[in-house]
């Protein structure tokens, strides 16, 4: 059993269990644990997480994970067939009200100055290319679904959508190609310590955790695009105040460039939750998974002219000055 082996391994004895996100966690001494499954042992992403976690704490962050020793001083341990490591965090409580957008700036701020060389958790000047690879996997599939004719609803909407979000990928990168070409990166725009996707209840609940096994090092918009897609598909007919208050609080202490904003709107502009969501099909053979995919793309779908109206507004809505800054509109939104 696992609890056998957290004790033999670590002398811990699991006392309360929950689930905080993807990960199983448990209490101990009034510590609290989170047990990180590894599939594939890949010992330069552990290293450099490593450093990461030990690096952001060091520059006094008390919410950051550390990896946690087994007995044997390693950081790896095995239960049936599976290897995982922990990670421990003392109880501390997040002080409320919570300020997104500044809380996000800091740790960013902070994340800035990690001079360490990282190859496996590194995402600048990725994001084309790993656009680019996740569509032409999709399309792939979308020409073998349009040959051998749809079997059921799920891949009707697929084969009828997928154009439409083809093409919606598309200007996203040329958005990004543009930018890069056109526009160059000022002071804030340095590589720094980001998350795979930010979102408002990643550093909410009872007890605040930053996780390095959630992070990656990237330009700083791809957290506050992240939140903000996430923000307005979570409060679509309510979401500027909220967006407005967390972009405003988050500039005030690192303002955006023009290369920021157009990176940032890129970003928008990739229909990664379409994406998702076609993979995540056909990636699950549970048909309860399967059907719930199916009922989210459906509602997706019928959204699409909203969410083009939020691209559209977008720049108005947070009265960027995209005349000064030469930041250019997509014409055919």
């Amino acid at each position: 059993m696992l609890e056998d082996v957290i004790y033999k391994n670590y002398g811990l004895i699991m006392e309360r269990q929950e689930t905080k996100g993807n990960y199983r966690c448990f209490f101990s001494n009034n510590y609290l644990y989170t047990i990180i499954p590894i599939y594939e042992v890949n010992e330069n992403e552990l290293m450099e997480r490593l450093k990461m976690s030990d690096f952001m704490k060091r520059q006094g962050d008390p919410y950051v994970s550390s990896f946690v020793p087994t007995i044997n001083e390693t950081f790896l341990s095995e239960n049936d067939d599976s290897v995982f490591l922990l990670l421990g965090n003392a109880l501390l409580e997040e002080p409320r009200p919570v300020r997104m957008g500044k809380k996000l700036a800091r740790f960013h701020e902070r994340g800035r100055i990690f001079a360490e060389p990282l190859q496996e958790c590194n995402r600048i000047g990725k994001w084309k290319e790993l656009w680019e690879e996740r569509i032409d996997r999709l399309e792939n599939v979308w020409k073998e679904k349009v040959q051998s004719n749809p079997v059921n609803e799920f891949e009707r909407m697929f084969v009828e959508s997928f154009p439409y979000f083809l093409s919606l990928g598309e200007n996203a990168i040329q958005y990004l190609v543009d930018c890069e070409i056109d526009d160059d990166p000022a002071g804030n725009d340095a590589g720094t310590i980001c998350h795979e996707r930010f979102y408002s209840d990643l550093w909410l609940g009872e007890y605040l955790v930053k996780n390095p096994f959630d992070w990656v090092f990237d330009h700083h918009s791809r957290d506050v695009g992240e939140w903000v897609r996430e923000h307005y598909f979570r409060f679509p007919h309510t979401y500027r105040p909220g967006m407005t208050r967390f972009v405003e609080e988050y500039s005030y202490y690192t303002p955006l460039s023009s290369f920021s904003w157009r990176l940032l709107y890129a970003r928008l502009l990739f229909p990664v939750h379409y994406l998702e969501a076609i993979e995540r099909y056909y990636s699950s053979s549970k048909e309860d998974d399967q059907r719930h995919v199916e009922d989210f793309l459906q509602n997706y779908l019928q959204r699409t002219h909203h969410y083009e109206e939020f691209l559209r507004e977008f720049y108005d809505v947070l009265r960027v000055p995209i005349g000064k800054l030469r930041i250019p509109k997509v014409d055919w939104l």
